[in-house]
């Protein structure tokens, strides 16, 4: 076996062993996206998720199976007043109004109306039509189930937009402040995220991914609609290149020739890492995962353009012309195939660690035309 196949076998081995290595280590990802901070007051905020929220509070529940420390009854008709604390899994609000199909319920010094109960303290669980009117404060974040049983969201805007309703957020009016800054809006403001409900008229928390009027919300420096750091990376690397043209060393050739082969194992590793980690941050931002075949809707094949397409762009502008770059650097001392394994390994990598960075920016020309149409 000669030097080259040696250096190839031992590569693919590595890689063999490094890919299923990193996925046991970060089977979530590496959390690159940094989410943003969201204020909001006004009483137009909607939500689909799970809560947990503890203050003042009306409770209605309409042909429902209760119990109440440990009692079962159905009941037609109940209402529950006074200082409770409560959680549901898959909930829906809208401004101080939630609505469930099954809550957990805790309270002391309660007024309770209903047939056949009469007690002051609860403890609990209520399964059917429930309402939940409060003035206190509510956690909204993500749950593991869907509830679109109630849609105060647009449903031209639900099907064109691939997320799942398990942590979303829709704002039609009031005041609005993502990391600090003012924002104006005049039709709505979209997002996935977590925060707290106070008194039904004021929310902080955080967003990903924030879409306001149609186009996600985007604070990237830019030439036109290019990002500044892809300007600058592109200078860079056309700068190199020119440089490698002329600055030619034979140093280390003969030694270059054994990284043929682990230039494409090399490449074929990162992309495998670059594309699992890109996959795992829109998971996270989004809720939709790409290879569960088993609940294959439109959401999902729209979600599968939303995760290739912003891929390909970000290969396209970062990870193309890092590539160059560095294989540009170590063609100068004749290490090109040793340098084009790095270069592709590093620009598939950074594809991915800036392209996340950049995902506004690049889901704006992608794909906001077709949140403008709402």
């Amino acid at each position: 076996m000669g030097k080259a196949s040696t250096v190839t076998f031992i590569s693919l081995v590595a890689a063999i062993i490094i890919f299923p290595m990193f996925i046991s280590l970060f089977p979530d990802g590496i959390h690159i996206s940094t989410p943003d901070d969201i204020f909001y007051e006004g009483d137009a905020l909607q939500f689909y998720g799970a809560c947990e929220g503890n203050g003042s509070a009306e409770l209605r529940a309409y042909e429902s199976n209760v119990t109440i420390n440990n009692e079962t009854q159905y009941m037609e008709n109940l209402m529950i007043s006074g200082d409770i604390s409560f959680a549901c899994q898959e909930a829906v609000l809208d401004s101080d109004r939630l609505f469930t199909s099954y809550v957990v319920i805790q309270g002391d010094d309660c007024q309770v109306t209903g047939d056949g109960i009469n007690v002051t303290e609860i403890d609990g669980y209520i399964s059917g039509n429930i309402s939940i009117r409060f003035s206190g404060t509510v956690m909204l974040h993500e749950s593991q189930v869907e509830n679109r049983s109630i849609p105060f969201i647009a449903d031209d805007f639900s099907r064109i937009f691939p997320a799942r309703f398990d942590g979303i957020f829709f704002i039609t009016n009031g005041s609005m402040k993502i990391n600090g800054k003012n924002i104006d809006f005049s039709h709505h403001i979209f997002f996935r995220g977590e925060g707290l409900w106070r008194g039904g008229t004021r929310f902080e928390g955080t967003s990903h991914l924030t879409a306001v009027d149609g186009k996600f919300y985007d604070e990237e420096k830019k030439i036109f609609f290019i990002p500044v750091r892809v300007v600058i990376l592109w200078v860079v690397t056309i700068a190199l290149f020119i440089v490698s043209l002329y600055v030619k060393k034979n140093t280390f050739r003969e030694r270059d020739e054994i990284f043929v082969g682990f230039s494409y194992v090399a490449a074929a590793l990162s992309f495998a890492i670059s594309f699992f980690l890109w996959h795992a941050e829109l998971q996270r931002i989004l809720g939709l995962n790409l290879f569960d075949m088993g609940n294959m809707s439109m959401g999902n094949v729209l979600f599968l353009s939303l995760a290739i397409v912003p891929y390909l762009v970000a290969i396209g502008i970062i990870g193309f012309p890092m590539s160059v770059a560095v294989s540009s650097l170590f063609s100068m001392v004749g290490l090109s195939n040793l340098g084009k394994g790095i270069g592709r390994s590093a620009g598939l990598l950074m594809t991915t660690f800036w392209g996340i960075s950049l995902l506004s920016s690049i889901l704006n020309v992608t794909f906001s035309p077709l949140l403008r149409l709402l």
